[in-house]
């Protein structure tokens, strides 16, 4: 096992909101927090990451207990552990402001009438363009091995966090650096 540890940044450049699934009063979607300050799981990375790598690697995956590259680097079914290991990505100090989260008010339309629908406004809670940082671990043998290069694009190939992406919500932009 061959241990490759990388240094990633996401540069948020339009407000996002990932949702906690907690309803506050007017508010109908909170954003997720950590002591107080949004952040980015690093589920809901991992989830990108593993759909661009499908998408990229195209393997021959089935049901049930399965060796092709995405069940070996990302777990399967049966004992079949994940090999990447990727931490909640937390605002850099450097682009924290005092107030990183701020609401939006929307309503909803009727697509067939293309108007807004009756009694149906949402607040969400949106957090600000900001500067997130993390790092990812991955642990490849010398079969992964050869899917480093898909591995990485797979990461840089991420555009978007969160809900709201055909509202302009969550654009992103991702640096991946390998630490040595």
């Amino acid at each position: 096992m061959q241990l490759k540890e990388y240094s990633v940044r996401i540069e948020v450049k339009t407000p996002f909101n990932i949702a906690s699934g907690e309803a506050d009063g007017y508010i109908h979607k909170r954003t997720v927090r950590f002591k107080g300050k949004p952040y980015i799981p690093g589920s809901t990375i991992k989830g990108k990451v593993r759909s661009n790598f499908y998408k990229l690697v195209l393997p021959d995956h089935k049901e049930g207990p399965c060796e092709c590259p995405l069940c070996s680097i990302f777990g399967g079914q049966g004992y079949n552990p994940s090999r990447i290991y990727i931490d909640d990505l937390i605002m850099e100090e450097s682009s924290e402001n005092r107030e990183p989260v701020f609401i939006r008010i929307s309503s909803a339309i009727d697509r067939y009438k293309r108007t807004a629908k009756h009694e149906a406004l949402f607040i969400t809670e949106v957090v600000k363009p900001a500067v997130f940082i993390g790092t990812i671990k991955v642990y490849f043998d010398e079969e992964t091995l050869k899917y480093k290069q898909d591995l990485e694009l797979a990461i840089k190939m991420i555009d978007s966090v969160g809900s709201g992406g055909s509202r302009g919500y969550g654009r992103v932009k991702v640096y991946l650096e390998e630490v040595t």
